[in-house]
């Protein structure tokens, strides 16, 4: 009686777990973003943390300066955090050929000891910014010619304090692709939160916040360090009770590098990991699901009992798809849409090695070392 129960406990988690993030996904893809028609568009913020990024940083402004949004309504804020490549050097080139671009330097001297890593490196540009709203994105990532404007205007609702969306990973090589699907399968499932107003997170490459709230909240010196800044964001605005708000669009879309390796791969699924600690008990459901799932897969492999097996893995392949592709196609990756099915077996292997990632937790990023408490 046990081994049934098993099978059908596994079949229905999964599969109540995947409605779940069909209906979170489609309630917020379904949301409308609002035109912006102002006649005084507000003054913007573009903050971008960078730490040796001197293959990256001018491609990042480049596609900025490129945006359609009023150039004299916007400004871009890099912050240099203690590159010791020639970071520096090309920000002060950049400078000078774009009037609105904005440089600020943390040296060792000028460290907040108090506020480590990257959200040190965001406070310090969000303290020298005029902007009404700040966008945040990283010295990697290249932003789609509307993203200001478009992110802008989902702002034009006044209870709005939050406003994220996808990113995408260049890159022509397998394991690139592979990243590439599992970037877009995880946003899908962050927006699923956002559509059913529970924290599962975002990306803090494609994010933005209301300058007002940012300052309710105290900003990042007093929100409680994470190594995802991102969901520590998320958790304070809504806690302020304001919405939400996940934008799947081609015109809000950010584009970033793959890891180049499969041991940086493993750092940043380790990042991940033991930032999504902080979800709590929505943590632990999620990671409960995988387990009965892997549960009902070893049983029936086991025991010889392969229709159950096959029926449990068909259900496990047909939801990832069918999860991911919704989004993959709403963003127009076409290409993309072949490296879904491979990708899904890679995603499975990772749940298996996640829980192995957080028994240590401490965090090597960017060079720097962080405990996560």
């Amino acid at each position: 009686m046990l081994i049934p129960l098993i099978y059908i406990v596994a079949l229905f988690v999964y599969i109540t777990r995947t409605i779940f993030f069909l209906v979170g996904a489609a309630k917020e893809k379904n949301r409308k973003i609002p035109h912006l028609d102002l006649t005084e568009k507000p003054f913007v913020s573009v903050i971008i943390p960078a730490r040796n990024e001197e293959n990256n940083i001018e491609h990042c402004i480049d596609s900025l300066i490129k945006n359609s949004y009023p150039a004299d309504k916007f400004e871009i804020i890099a912050v240099d955090d203690r590159s010791v490549d020639a970071t520096a050097e090309i920000l002060a080139l950049l400078s000078l050929a774009h009037k609105n671009l904005k440089v600020v330097t943390i040296s060792d001297k000028t460290l907040n000891k108090n506020l480590r890593g990257k959200p040190g490196a965001l406070q310090a540009g969000i303290n020298v910014s005029s902007g009404e709203l700040i966008l945040l994105t990283d010295a990697d990532c290249t932003v789609s010619p509307d993203w200001i404007e478009t992110m802008v205007s989902v702002y034009s609702d006044d209870e709005v304090g939050l406003v994220a969306s996808f990113t995408n990973i260049r890159g022509n090589k397998l394991f690139d692709k592979v990243q590439a699907v599992e970037w877009i399968y995880m946003h899908t499932m962050a927006s699923s939160g956002f559509g059913l107003k529970i924290l599962l997170g975002c990306f803090g490459n494609n994010l933005s916040v209301r300058k007002t709230d940012l300052d309710k909240v105290g900003g990042y010196d007093n929100i409680e360090f994470s190594v995802t800044e991102d969901l520590a964001l998320l958790r304070e605005i809504r806690g302020l009770g304001k919405k939400a708000r996940y934008i799947c669009s081609t015109k809000t879309l950010a584009t970033t590098n793959a890891c180049k390796t499969m041991k940086e791969y493993l750092q940043q699924k380790k990042r991940w990991s033991v930032g999504g600690l902080d979800l709590g008990w929505n943590a632990v459901i999620f990671v409960l699901s995988s387990v009965t799932m892997w549960l009902g897969l070893i049983v029936s492999l086991v025991l010889g009992d392969y229709s159950v097996f096959a029926a449990i893995l068909g259900i496990r392949i047909f939801s990832d798809y069918l999860l991911t592709v919704i989004s993959v196609r709403k963003l127009e990756l076409t290409k993309l849409k072949r490296w879904v099915l491979p990708s899904i077996f890679f995603f499975m292997i990772m749940e298996l090695v996640a829980p192995f990632l957080v028994i240590n937790k401490t965090i090597v990023w960017k060079d720097q070392v962080f405990e996560r408490k």
